[in-house]
């Protein structure tokens, strides 16, 4: 028998868990990639195995890093070393708000070229600030949070926020500027979920899964990364209070 996968390809966004469920495939046992785990543009991580007649039914949840369609073949293994040669295809969508087709974040930032215009000018200029200042955000993830009580963190991010937008107004935000922003917002939302002992990818997977969070980075990507995206809105102060968590998740150290 020819094994015939669901012809609905399961979807999420950047970070954001997705569960595959009763999932059956042929075969012993799958189990995902050990060497995969911090460096695949897709993590998975197996819920449950059982048996499904002379077959295995599984529970698979993916957490997409960079966008595309992937398959999930590349990242499983048989436990007992056998070929997963038998294997259907296992597809899954991972969605951006900058789309399809954007580079990694730990790819390094390619050098500029000198003479380029127009729109396709904009476009490296976009691409090259989203990868120098994602990148410096997962070093800065990596460092930890600086720590502070709530309302005092809140405040002083609120300030930098600010003083960093303005600079976009005046069109002087540069990638520095950009990865500063980001640190801001991801530190504010770390704090307000408790999270501050996560590694990078953990981090954001954690904040995708919280309704809030998950709202204020599809903002913050949208707005910092796109072409184009550097228009600043027009109320700066409503517009960090979107980045940033509510008071009431604040509490006392």
């Amino acid at each position: 028998m020819v094994f015939q996968p669901s012809p609905v390809i399961p979807s999420s966004k950047v970070g954001r868990p997705v569960r595959i469920e009763s999932l059956v495939l042929p075969g012993t046992r799958l189990e995902p990639r050990a060497d995969a785990e911090r460096t695949a543009p897709v993590s998975v991580r197996c819920v449950d195995v059982a048996p499904h007649g002379t077959l295995l039914r599984y529970t698979f949840e993916v957490t997409g890093w960079e966008p595309g369609d992937h398959d999930l073949r590349a990242y499983l293994v048989r436990a007992d070393g056998s070929t997963t040669a038998d294997l259907p295809p296992i597809p899954v969508s991972i969605q951006s708000v900058l789309g399809a087709g954007m580079p990694r974040v730990e790819a390094p930032p390619p050098e500029p070229p000198h003479h380029l215009g127009g729109y396709g000018q904009t476009l490296l200029i976009a691409s090259i600030a989203w990868l120098v200042g994602l990148g410096l955000l997962l070093r800065v993830l990596r460092r930890g949070p600086v720590s502070s009580g709530p309302a005092v963190a809140r405040a002083s991010a609120q300030d930098q926020l600010a003083r960093l937008l303005a600079k976009s107004q005046d069109g002087r935000l540069d990638a520095a500027d950009a990865a500063a922003i980001e640190r801001l917002v991801y530190d504010a939302w770390r704090r307000a979920l408790h999270l501050e002992a996560a590694e990078p990818r953990a981090l954001v997977a954690a904040l995708r899964c919280d309704r809030r969070a998950d709202a204020a980075l599809d903002r913050l990507e949208a707005w910092l990364h796109a072409p184009g995206g550097l228009d600043m809105p027009a109320e700066t102060a409503t517009f960090v209070g979107t980045l940033l968590p509510p008071r009431s998740m604040e509490t006392v150290p």
